[in-house]
């Protein structure tokens, strides 16, 4: 790629570098015009099916759980990092992950979870799963933000 400058009072030539042409390689369009700023639709974040494998995970740990105070942390951030690792295994590679897994006691009360973010509607999104038994209750809720 040769660029020339040229001036009133004379002519000067500068080259710039093609980054492709000093790997070895030729550059072509469609290297320089492959990234984009929107996923495409088999890139995008797809909250079923990240529902349906949340979902899975809570029943598989929580199932015959009796809920115990001092082990609630534990669990939580163990559920977390397993949703959070299968999130990855999709294989978006541009979107990173926000989870949030609460565990409770359950007395027969109600309880209400909310959050706010900021982010662009056509390519983020969030998927939740909730579990309860006689025992204890848990909402998981999982965030996937596109990276720019």
């Amino acid at each position: 790629m040769e660029r020339v400058n040229s001036m009133e009072s004379g002519a000067s030539s500068a080259h710039a570098i093609d980054p492709a042409q000093v790997a070895g390689r030729t550059s072509t369009s469609s290297d320089r015009d492959s990234f984009s700023l929107r996923p495409t639709f088999m890139q995008k974040f797809k909250p079923p099916v990240a529902t349906k494998f949340m979902q899975q995970i809570l029943q598989t740990h929580l199932q015959h759980k009796v809920y115990h105070a001092e082990e609630s942390q534990k669990l939580s951030k163990l559920i977390a990092e397993e949703i959070k690792t299968k999130l990855i295994e999709l294989g978006l590679d541009r979107y990173k992950y926000v989870v949030n897994v609460v565990l409770g006691e359950n007395l027969g009360e109600g309880a209400r979870m909310d959050a706010r973010c900021y982010w662009d509607q056509e390519s983020d999104g969030s998927a939740q799963a909730f579990f309860s038994n006689d025992s204890l209750w848990c909402a998981a809720v999982a965030f996937a933000v596109f990276y720019y």
